[in-house]
């Protein structure tokens, strides 16, 4: 059997733990190179704090030429089944929808 693999849309950044800078250098390619005006930015639990500071730093210092501004937010939460002692956990998530003005 075959993993099932899930369509990431081409304007998503899926914030883990790759450095700091690889997301800033996937928030300029998105804007500049590809000239997308919309992208999200999403994270869940411990990385949620990476995201909003890829979506500030983009938006203030790598791009601030573009005039990027936040569009929405959204929280929530995901229910998922620990493998280690099969319990029901629960993770934060964040969406962060920026988009270019021009």
């Amino acid at each position: 059997m075959e993993p099932v693999k899930k369509h990431i849309e081409e304007n998503v950044i899926l914030v883990g733990t790759k450095p700091f800078m690889s997301y800033m250098k996937s928030v300029n390619t998105l804007f500049r190179g590809k000239n997308l005006m919309d992208i999200e930015i999403k994270a869940r639990g411990k990385n949620i704090k990476k995201a909003v500071d890829i979506a500030e730093s983009g938006r203030n210092k790598f791009c601030h030429d573009l005039n990027i501004q936040v569009k929405n937010v959204k929280i929530g939460t995901e229910q998922f089944i620990s493998k280690e002692d099969n319990k029901e956990i629960s993770v934060s998530t964040i969406t962060i929808f920026l988009t270019r003005n021009i």
